[in-house]
């Protein structure tokens, strides 16, 4: 179960893939369930997701009390085995109400993020999870540490990327050694997690030492006009470029096929794919130190990529000098290669995926779950009447919530005023020590 309103990104590539895998795999028989409304297009989705089994969460009224109803009625008529929860906050109370209906599926959240939002809902809803599943070593450490989950019902699974075949040798593709260095920067366009605004200060320091290059920022998001003024220097010499969102042929054809280095200046992430990809595809790595890079062990300066400490962007173009020599690059690139066919390939990361799923289903279950939360009222009608009784009469009036973002129509969490500093302080703690 997972949202529809964004097309584009690291999580929904995942689920595309897993469930392409799951579906491949006679031991496994998938469904995706999808959120469809205003925000959250289902029919957009599944153009760009076209394969995906899916089944439609409705709810005409935008209320949390149709949620709760649209999942409920979803788990007693599919009756899962497993629902693993990507990001949809009210699954869990939706759950405990269908619990008292008699559904006895387990229950897992697959985390994605370093998001203290997320969690503190896995702490609220600890005696319910059977298990987390998160993406990053460090995500698992802070599961045990600030949600209280078990060790033995917290499972790692990495990500997985499709090698290309034959492998696209960005690497080794430059013709001759003056040829400016083709530097790829892909992801969401944002300030706080994928530090954005540090590439014009990174272009800036290239450009004082000297090394031709020619940056390619593929991607979208909310700072997109404000990288574009950023970088609008660069823009109109020629040496870079802002093409957009780009498809994963795109990515591979455009981008990874025709550039030779990765550029990543994130302050934490719980993979990238694109680091993994751009491995795969041939190209050197040269990376910020961001938080989840320590405990999961995959980049190693000086043997499969180059890092530099977050927010440095003279050691960001020091290492971009480095790895226009292309003696180091080509190292690099063959490193990074055997890392991702030893731990991120999709055959690897699907079969850790499949034998976590399977360790959860042999767990012993859970004792005695809460009950589902009494919901709070959002408006006068639920105060008069009740949230069952208002839901009642929405529907038959055909009234209902007109929501201002995809998180108000289905909100991805449940503590959005969860202590993200205090997360973040303990997470560079228990990283460092890697």
């Amino acid at each position: 179960m997972a949202p529809s309103a964004y097309c584009l990104g690291g999580v929904q590539v995942w689920l595309n893939d897993l469930v392409a895998a799951l579906q491949a795999d006679p031991h496994w028989q998938v469904k995706v369930a999808l959120p469809s409304g205003a925000w959250h297009r289902l029919d957009r989705y599944l153009e760009v997701f076209p394969r995906l089994p899916a089944v439609q969460l409705m709810n005409p009224t935008g209320s949390a009390e149709g949620r709760r109803r649209s999942i409920t009625a979803v788990l007693l008529r599919e009756r899962p085995d497993l629902v693993v929860g990507v990001n949809i906050a009210d699954l869990y109370a939706a759950v405990r109400r269908a619990r008292s209906r008699g559904f006895r599926g387990r229950v897992v959240l697959s985390l994605h993020a370093l998001a203290a939002d997320l969690i503190a809902d896995v702490a609220a809803e600890v005696d319910l999870l059977d298990a987390v599943i998160a993406t990053n070593k460090l995500s698992c450490r802070l599961l045990e540490r600030l949600a209280g989950v078990p060790a033995g019902r917290v499972f790692y699974a990495p990500y997985g990327v499709v090698l290309p075949s034959p492998v696209v040798a960005g690497g080794a593709a430059v013709p001759r050694p003056s040829a400016p260095l083709r530097i790829a920067w892909v992801g969401r366009l944002e300030a706080a997690q994928k530090r954005v605004a540090d590439l014009a200060g990174i272009l800036r320091q290239l450009d004082a030492v000297g090394i031709p290059f020619h940056l390619t920022v593929a991607g979208d998001g909310p700072e997109r006009d404000s990288l574009a003024r950023a970088l609008a220097p660069w823009l109109k010499a020629g040496v870079a470029s802002m093409p957009g969102a780009l498809s994963g042929p795109q990515l591979l054809q455009e981008v990874y096929a025709t550039h030779q280095v990765l550029l990543i200046t994130s302050s934490w992430e719980t993979g990238p794919i694109v680091a993994w990809e751009a491995m795969a595809a041939g190209l050197a790595v040269v990376s910020s130190a961001y938080l989840g890079s320590g405990l999961e062990g995959a980049l190693r300066h000086g043997c499969n990529a180059l890092l530099f400490p977050v927010g440095d962007m003279a050691a960001a173009a020091d290492a971009l000098k480095r790895v226009s020599d292309l003696e180091v690059r080509a190292g690099l690139v063959n490193a990074g290669r055997r890392l991702v066919q030893e731990r991120y390939s999709a055959d690897a990361a699907h079969r850790v995926w499949c034998e976590s799923f399977a360790q959860v289903l042999a767990l012993p279950p859970r004792g005695p779950v809460l009950p589902e939360p009494p919901l709070p009222p959002s408006g006068r009608l639920e105060r008069l009447v009740g949230p069952g009784l208002a839901e009642a009469l929405r529907r038959r009036l055909s009234r209902g919530f007109r929501h201002t973002s995809p998180g108000g129509e289905w909100p991805h969490t449940a503590h959005g005023d969860a202590d993200e500093q205090g997360l973040f302080d303990l997470a560079a703690e228990l990283d460092h020590d890697a």
